[in-house]
């Protein structure tokens, strides 16, 4: 099993902001297990927060536009990546 993005950005940030722990979760060989754990409670974190923002600011009028669909979705997920950089804080 390998991290996905989020994973990532939770290693990088434990990394940069927080080495004691990371090197403590390395040294007693916990670190993939904490990091797994870590991306699924983000992947489910990041599930709620794009229904909400899906509710909150709903497809425009012009649905049959392929680029209109592509500039939507790509506008939700950057919203959504941004709400998890703020969760991985609590790393």
């Amino acid at each position: 099993m390998q991290l996905n993005k989020y994973g990532k950005l939770a290693k990088r940030y434990l990394e940069e902001y927080k080495p004691f722990k990371f090197q403590n979760l390395i040294i007693d060989g916990s670190i993939m297990d904490y990091l797994y754990d870590f991306q699924n409670h983000l992947n489910i974190y990041a599930n709620l927060i794009e229904i909400e923002l899906k509710k909150k600011y709903p497809m425009t009028s012009d649905r049959n536009s392929f680029w209109e669909q592509v500039k939507y979705i790509n506008m939700i997920q950057e919203m959504v990546d941004e709400f998890v950089k703020e969760e991985i804080k609590l790393v």
